[in-house]
């Protein structure tokens, strides 16, 4: 008797292969960051449309008052166009400054008032200053413009002392003067310029007060915390400084 040594055959399954990763087409993704970054560019140039491409010029009260960045050799068609009789300058300068030579002799040349006023941009304003802007705004003759380099957080800060004194605005309404259309960005110094405003309508809520011109021109004469004196200052009178710094850029 002869005995089968065959053993049964046993299956054997070879791992299957996993599948490959579909190639990516390097045109099609060259094609999708393209557009992504065509996107973002043009969302931004959207957003800084003004200060890049139209010098921060806008009407903030038609008839009465415009804000822009540094005007240069535009200034001479904007007292035309807009009929000025004011010019606002929180920039400073001096007349080395071609800027600022250029400004003088046009608000000389058309007969238009010139304030002279140097802010700085990244600090907390003085009760002097706000004082002084506050007066001037009350005083001036219309129509108005306003500027300092870019026309962001200084001139934000006039247009809005502008609108609460001038228009009656509350001041959580007027701190819309700051926007980033503008190119106002509250960060490493310019956040200061809201101080003011911020305070003050705190102030108001505390004491259950509605707003009015006189009253914030009280409040900031006797109440805003700063270390200058509590009194009026003198009136800011047209024409260019009897002293020249360097502007405040």
């Amino acid at each position: 008797m002869t005995v089968s040594t065959n053993q049964p055959a046993v299956e054997t399954t070879e791992p299957s292969e996993a599948p490959h990763a579909r190639p990516r087409n390097p045109r099609r993704a060259r094609a999708w960051l393209g557009s992504v970054a065509f996107c973002a560019i043009v969302a931004v140039g959207w957003t800084f449309r003004g200060p890049w491409f139209t010098a921060n010029l806008a009407v903030v009260d038609p008839g009465r008052v415009i804000r822009a960045a540094q005007p240069g050799q535009a200034l001479g068609s904007w007292i035309e166009s807009y009929r000025l009789r004011s010019v606002l300058n929180l920039r400073g300068g001096g007349p080395r400054d071609w800027w600022y030579a250029n400004e003088v002799a046009e608000t000389k040349k058309h007969g238009v008032a010139l304030y002279d006023f140097p802010m700085n941009a990244s600090r907390r304003p003085t009760r002097r200053e706000l004082l002084t802007l506050i007066d001037l705004l009350q005083h001036a003759e219309y129509p108005l413009l306003i500027h300092c380099k870019s026309g962001a957080d200084r001139t934000g800060l006039a247009t809005a002392l502008y609108r609460m004194v001038a228009r009656g605005e509350a001041p959580d309404q007027a701190e819309n003067a700051f926007s980033i259309e503008f190119g106002h960005v509250a960060l490493l110094g310019p956040e200061h310029l809201h101080e003011p405003l911020h305070e003050y309508s705190a102030w108001l809520k505390q004491h259950r007060l509605d707003h009015t011109a006189a009253r914030f021109r009280e409040w900031v004469k006797n109440d805003y915390e700063s270390p200058d004196p509590r009194v009026d200052p003198p009136p800011l009178a047209p024409g260019p400084r009897a002293r020249h710094d360097r502007a405040q850029d």
